[in-house]
């Protein structure tokens, strides 16, 4: 049986949504920073449970992270915030590179199966105000059964941005340069055969369900995953 876990508790678990593009000059060693000092620094967080990287194959941002925590808290932690305020000097050289950033500290509030794909599709949405509940109840109840049978699926999630928890300027963010963007809601669908799963999710999509109950869907992409790590058991 396919488990399925909705979370509405203050222990619901957390996830940092990064989405970026990197000028060319910059992009190999790019790579090299992020698996070498980056992702090895975020896991050293109290609270950071696993790491993932991901590169477009259509679409841009041209590439994605996906950091789990115990709850969306790690991200205004003491511990997390000294590492924000700290950049090293590797990553002062690599982060005026970054174009096109979009960062959401987010609840993972719902989830249907069990693992980790080797694609993501991330579909960015938002509810229309004071329909919030409506728009959870056509993720769970009609766009994910049909999808979860059809579209070569591994898991699908439902992210719950918040401001509050994403935050405001940090020295990272000036070394960027202007405003990260952020996202609303975010679709998560993990799957081994993302051709298929972007097909059938446009099928689905096209008949304008999700606005008529209170969804509204805005860009996506599909990415496939260039790298995994997690925090020793």
């Amino acid at each position: 049986m396919t488990p399925i876990v909705d979370n509405a508790s203050p222990d619901t678990p957390g996830v940092l949504l990064v989405l970026n593009d990197i000028v060319e000059a910059r992009e190999k060693e790019f790579n090299q920073w992020y698996q070498q000092q980056h992702i090895p620094e975020r896991l050293g967080v109290p609270g950071f449970r696993t790491a993932r990287r991901y590169r477009a194959v259509d679409g841009q941002p041209a590439y994605m992270a996906v950091y789990e925590c115990e709850s969306i808290d790690v991200l205004t932690s003491k511990a997390y915030l000294e590492r924000l305020a700290n950049p090293t000097d590797w990553t002062r050289k690599i982060m005026p590179g970054f174009r096109n950033m979009l960062r959401s500290a987010c609840r993972e509030t719902w989830s249907i199966g069990a693992g980790v794909g080797g694609g993501a599709i991330v579909v960015q949405c938002k509810p229309r105000l004071g329909r919030e509940d409506a728009a959870r109840r056509f993720v769970k109840d009609r766009l994910a059964p049909g999808l979860m049978q059809s579209a070569f699926l591994v898991r699908m999630s439902l992210w719950e941005a918040d401001a509050a928890f994403t935050g405001g300027p940090s020295p990272e963010m000036a070394l960027r340069g202007g405003s990260d963007k952020s996202a609303d809601w975010v679709l998560f669908l993990e799957s081994y055969a993302l051709a298929r799963t972007a097909l059938a999710l446009d099928t689905q999509l096209s008949a304008g369900a999700a606005a008529e109950t209170g969804l509204l869907i805005g860009p996506w992409t599909g990415y496939q995953l260039i790298y995994a790590a997690a925090v020793p058991s």
